[in-house]
């Protein structure tokens, strides 16, 4: 495959005869779209630069988009956002690699849910350490902001953030922030670097959800898919309108917090800080 090189990342230029569309959100959609699969290469079946090779070939029959692949570090192309990247993540170790796909729409996220598992099952594993990342944000332009404390709780309310087996020093469960201390006492259980939050605020406009994830995680593309959807919904719901039945559900999680006492409180205060509702 021919490739140019910028640094230590190689970029492989897009593949025109791609039979899938290119799922690039329109300037008139509310929302965009970004996922991120972490996982293990099996070095016991193959060499990991092969597997490296072996992963972008397939990935070039799934987008029209450039592909930047860096073994090394972190690609830093100013258009990286609209590409796939095949890249080291800082949480994994040396033979962990993390797949993040062009900003994209809602199909798009789907389509690469179910043409990525299947390549990460063929070349890798998963375990405790590894996860799925999606990105959800509004279109800047449109002035519309994520009420995140609205979503946090909605997200709760479907179990959606509980869902998958906790990954302690992984992704914590963003509503344990009643029952935790602070995000840095928090980080005394952890064994990688990475952030203790599965539910995150990014900016105004962007959260970060990393409750799906583990043993085997890309095994499970059905539901993989219809948790991704069900964050969607929620997503747009925490975008529009307040109703009356969001402002029961506010109320009823400020009347748990109103029952802690003042020490709980300030450390709830902090974690809320730590985790972006109160940026």
């Amino acid at each position: 495959m021919d490739y140019t090189t910028e640094g230590t990342t190689k970029r492989y230029v897009s593949n025109k005869e791609c039979d899938y569309p290119d799922y690039i959100p329109n300037q008139s959609d509310l929302c965009q779209y970004g996922c991120e699969f972490e996982f293990y290469i099996d070095t016991d079946k193959y060499l990991y630069e092969e597997a490296v090779e072996a992963i972008t070939r397939q990935l070039q029959t799934l987008t029209n988009a450039d592909i930047l692949v860096d073994t090394v570090a972190i690609p830093t192309a100013e258009d990286k956002n609209q590409c796939i990247q095949v890249k080291p993540d800082i949480s994994l170790e040396d033979h962990g690699v993390e797949i993040s796909i062009p900003i994209s729409t809602q199909e798009g996220v789907k389509h690469y849910i179910n043409t990525i598992t299947p390549i990460i099952k063929q070349y890798g594993y998963t375990n405790e350490e590894t996860g799925f990342h999606i990105h959800m944000s509004t279109q800047q332009t449109d002035g519309k902001h994520i009420d995140f404390y609205r979503f946090m709780l909605l997200c709760d309310q479907k179990e959606l953030l509980s869902s998958w087996k906790p990954r302690v020093g992984y992704s914590q469960n963003v509503m344990d922030i009643l029952s935790l201390q602070t995000k840095q006492q928090a980080r005394v259980i952890k064994t990688k670097k990475g952030t203790i939050w599965n539910l995150e605020k990014i900016n105004a406009h962007h959260i970060e959800i990393k409750s799906i994830g583990g043993v085997n995680y890309h095994l499970q593309s059905e539901r993989m898919v219809s948790e991704f959807e069900a964050y969607t919904r929620l997503f747009i719901e925490a975008i529009g309108e307040m109703t009356d039945t969001h402002v029961e559900l506010l109320k009823m999680h400020k009347n748990k917090v109103n029952r802690l006492t003042i020490e709980r409180k300030r450390a709830f205060v902090i974690a809320l800080s730590e985790s972006g509702i109160l940026k």
